[in-house]
């Protein structure tokens, strides 16, 4: 399968031989059972015919089984694995029966990633994936990945792929050859900022799911293990002692994860590129072009508006899953963030509100959902006697007044000379701030309800991040001239609603 933009093998001259990685990876695939793991489906059927009557006999054997299947797969995996970076474009070949051939050109990469894993690291490996133009051939097609290379050989690569000048070239008689770019430190990640991590959701999701598991094995394990201190149900006491508990154990999960995540996180500029470098068992160190940043995100969660704490994401073009890798600022103080995004492209200047009508549309939204519970609340509690039903609905009720008034005080826009920005989000609040040039189309939406409110969604259409970026509930009347100032001119007589 080839990429369909492109013919096959026009990254590497005629005769060329395509690179392979070091057969070192054969360990690593081998014990991760890389390959195995799709043959365990097949395992599965094969064990219950077989029976597991011999218990652990049966057990040493299977494994035995799965690797050796690993280690096959892992061999010619490696043998029919190879790759070429030519003078205009990167070769990845891969496949035994099916073969599977991308070309890309080197115009479209956007960026190179090289991590280091932990057995990577000990056996002296590399990962390096090469972000090329997402959404061009597909979701899961967006990167080429060349898995188990030396160090050297990922440094490299790296180089070489963001580099101008294809790498052997020599420079022209008389002209002295480039100097290294210098290094300039634009972020770099304090400890303290970690007492952050336990309000952030993403750090939170590990945990949970562990201290979820945790309490269901201790509700399993007094019926198998103590079944005389096992009683009809959990005592409520020790419910609420878990509980209690669990908090701090999540808090210090969180911030482990995301010193595991960060840890010796740096983000410089060096020459044309920003490089981020960061992690603690898997090291990851990436590049982006700066010529194809458009702007940037500033995230705020709930929970970090608390302690006015953010993180900044840049804006690539044809960037392929932006969050993870176009993360400049993981987590750290809202000030620092907006340096850092000021970086990156101008600021426009103060957030422009929205009208008391997209107010009205937050209030009717926020209570809907609670006068609905409390509604039905009311035959609940007087035909089934369930009083706590209405209750709950008052409770929405009232929670529904402060979420609705936050959820319009999240919304905002302004243009600016050079740049443009839209915010919206309650539990998580994104401004996003563009370039113009980065600007492709406008989409304007109106629901019936907006329409006779008189306001209108603008959704302002990119080639980076997530592709397009809404103005919420703007006044219907605001949206040409809007588009106009963070754009074109040539917007306002083509977007009336």
């Amino acid at each position: 399968m080839s990429d369909p933009d492109v013919g096959v093998g026009g990254g590497r001259a005629p005769g060329e031989r395509p690179l392979r990685a070091s057969p070192r990876v054969v360990l690593v695939h081998t014990a991760t059972f890389r390959q195995a793991r799709q043959m365990v489906p097949v395992l599965i059927p094969v064990a219950a015919l077989v029976g597991l009557d011999d218990g652990l006999l049966t057990v040493v054997v299977m494994a035995a089984v799965v690797t050796a299947l690993s280690l096959v797969a892992a061999v010619l995996s490696w043998w029919r694995f190879g790759y070429a970076d030519g003078p205009t474009a990167v070769v990845v070949t891969r496949g035994l029966l099916a073969r599977s051939v991308r070309t890309v050109p080197n115009d479209r990469i956007r960026g190179v990633e090289v991590e280091t894993p932990p057995l990577h690291r000990l056996l002296g490996l590399v990962r390096v994936r090469i972000d090329a133009a997402a959404g061009s051939v597909g979701v899961n097609e967006e990167e080429l990945v060349v898995d188990g290379v030396t160090r050297a050989e990922g440094d490299r690569l790296r180089a070489r792929l963001l580099a101008r000048r294809p790498a052997g070239v020599p420079a022209p008689d008389g002209v002295q050859a480039p100097q290294p770019p210098v290094e300039e430190e634009l972020s770099r990640f304090q400890p303290r900022w970690l007492l952050y991590a336990p309000l952030v959701g993403s750090y939170l999701v590990v945990p949970l799911a562990a201290v979820g598991t945790l309490f269901r094995l201790v509700q399993e394990l007094p019926d198998a293990v103590v079944p005389d201190l096992a009683g009809p149900e959990p005592s409520p006491h020790l419910v609420v002692a878990g509980l209690v508990a669990a908090v701090p154990l999540l808090a210090v999960a969180a911030v482990v994860g995301a010193a595991v995540v960060n840890w010796g996180y740096r983000l410089v500029r060096r020459g044309g590129s920003l490089v981020a470098v960061r992690g603690l068992l898997t090291r990851r160190h990436t590049e982006l072009e700066v010529d194809r940043i458009r702007g940037g995100t500033l995230s705020e969660g709930l929970g970090m508006r608390w302690v006015r704490a953010a993180r900044v994401n840049a804006l690539v073009t044809g960037l392929g899953q932006a969050n993870r890798r176009g993360q400049l600022l993981p987590l750290g103080p809202r000030a620092e963030a907006l340096r850092l995004l000021g970086r990156l492209v101008e600021d426009p200047g103060p957030l422009t509100g929205h009208p008391p009508a997209a107010l009205r549309r937050r209030l009717v939204r926020a209570l809907a959902a609670g006068l609905l519970v409390t509604a039905a609340g009311a035959w609940a509690a007087a035909a089934l006697g369930w009083w706590w039903v209405p209750v709950v609905g008052v409770v929405l009720t009232v929670l529904g007044v402060p979420m609705g008034i936050g959820r319009y005080r999240a919304l905002g826009h302004a243009a600016g000379p050079r740049s443009f920005t839209v915010r919206s989000g309650w539990l998580v609040r994104e401004q996003a701030v563009l370039q113009r040039r980065a600007v492709v189309g406008w989409q304007v939406r109106q629901s019936v309800f907006q329409r006779r409110a008189g306001l209108a969604t603008v959704v302002a259409c990119v080639g980076a991040g997530s592709g397009g970026y809404a103005a919420v509930d703007v006044a219907a009347a605001e949206v040409p001239g809007f588009a106009a100032a963070a754009s074109s001119g040539t917007w306002a007589g083509t977007l009336a609603p």
